[in-house]
């Protein structure tokens, strides 16, 4: 999938809620820098794509690609500490650059994030899916950040959510307004606050209302309800193309245009997929085309001493070019990438598995003495005794709740945790 096709970002709520002064520009572009590479986080360092394209999806007017480079140097000066609302009450505070590093060339754009922020950005356990065309409705950055820090609370199911009372002084750090910067409330909401919620009202079908608490006689906290509304208001931005056409192109297209394949070749391709092979080089195990190609610009990517990219690909897709090195190294990637995606399947599913246990005992505390008589291992028996009640235990979590929620998933709460289980084989089968 191509960022064109790319509808919406999958964003970790600590990534919503961060402390620092970005800028409206800087936050969209760490959001379409985020779904361009949010598939290859688990297994890849440095994530690509086309200056044209990223450019196009952030909505540029201008064919300034030194604009460009300074929003990534931006990015990667920008210095901010994350999950400021405590919403993810297991996650530990964090501070990390929005990107480790960023390069053009050849109007590839690369880049990375930091170590730190990379897994945590995928597959998070509380996160918010935010569009990436409604954000460049917003001329504001302060409405952009009130949109995903509400929408960050907003459940589908009701169509309405609310975040918690914010004290003043947290969401002037969420919005990145200083303390020096309309110190009194009165003023921080008529340029903040209103203009704000006004933006989101007219260009969303959503609508965001404030409730304000006084803490003494003076406004100390802030709590934003969100609803969902009918009809979304015909509201189209404003774009210029920039450098390329690429709207038109099939997905496969693409991918040959970016990897530097003309764009008559490319579009060739995409509409004889397998005819544009020749018969004699055709792989017995036919796979998805699109799998296909990748595999030959792969290989032009990792080629030495090509000096035409684009017609070697023409050529590897043609003759069926094979490099058993290259083909062991991608066979090792895709594994690598199958193992994130099991373990990933798996802590989510203890993760269901564990809530659905909680709560069973929470509404039968009896299961825990139960589960408690059943501990055969010395050792959390001893640490058992630690403690003045098997709740007390079970509640600090560690090795004792650890063992006993094994011992309740299987036995008296297998029937409660079966569908889960049933799932999660269904899906390991289909990964495998």
């Amino acid at each position: 999938m191509h960022l064109a096709e790319i509808n919406e970002v999958i964003k970790a709520s600590p990534a919503i809620q961060i402390q620092s002064k970005i800028t409206h520009l800087q936050r969209r572009a760490w959001n379409v820098l985020l779904a361009n590479a949010y598939n290859e986080l688990p297994n890849k360092d440095i994530h690509r794509v086309s200056v044209a394209e990223l450019a196009k999806s952030l909505g540029f007017n201008s064919h300034n690609e030194d604009h460009l480079k300074e929003t990534l140097k931006s990015l990667v000066d920008c210095t901010v500490e994350w999950n400021i609302l405590g919403k993810d009450k297991d996650e530990e505070w964090g501070v990390a650059s929005l990107l480790a590093s960023a390069r053009i060339k050849d109007g590839i754009c690369t880049y990375g994030f930091a170590p730190h922020l990379r897994l945590k950005l995928y597959n998070p356990r509380i996160y918010t899916k935010l569009n990436l065309r409604l954000q460049n409705r917003f001329t504001s950055r302060y409405a952009l950040i009130l949109w995903e820090v509400c929408f960050d609370y907003f459940d589908i199911a009701r169509g309405e959510g609310e975040t918690p009372f914010i004290p003043l002084e947290t969401f002037r750090e969420l919005m990145g307004v200083g303390s020096d910067d309309y110190p009194v409330f009165k003023e921080l909401n008529r340029n903040v606050i209103k203009p704000a919620i006004k933006e989101i009202n007219e260009l969303t079908n959503f609508f965001v209302e404030v409730e304000q608490k006084r803490i003494g006689r003076k406004i100390g906290e802030m709590k934003f309800r969100i609803s969902r509304l009918k009809e979304l208001p015909s509201v189209e931005p404003v774009q210029e193309t920039f450098l390329f056409d690429i709207d038109d192109l099939p997905a496969i297209a693409l991918k040959l245009v970016q990897a530097g394949v003309s764009r008559k070749e490319a579009l060739r391709i995409a509409n004889q997929e397998w005819d544009a092979v020749d018969a004699a080089a055709l792989p017995e195990d036919r796979k998805d085309f699109t799998v296909y190609v990748e595999e030959k610009i792969g290989l032009a990517r990792n080629a030495t001493s090509v000096k035409n990219a684009g017609g070697f690909i023409v050529k590897a897709i043609r003759e069926n070019y094979q490099d058993p090195v290259y083909q062991k190294q991608l066979q090792a990637e895709r594994e690598k990438e199958k193992q994130a995606m099991l373990a990933s399947l798996k802590s989510e599913m203890l993760e269901k598995q564990n809530t659905l246990i909680r709560q069973a005992v929470r509404a039968n505390p009896e299961l825990l003495e139960q589960a408690a008589a059943k501990i055969s291992s010395s050792f959390i028996r001893e640490r058992l005794m630690d403690y003045e009640t098997i709740e007390d235990a079970y509640t600090a979590g560690g090795l004792v709740a650890g063992d006993i929620n094994s011992i309740l998933a299987n036995g008296l709460c297998a029937d409660l945790i079966a569908p889960v289980i049933a799932a999660y084989e269904a899906e390991k089968e289909r990964l495998q």
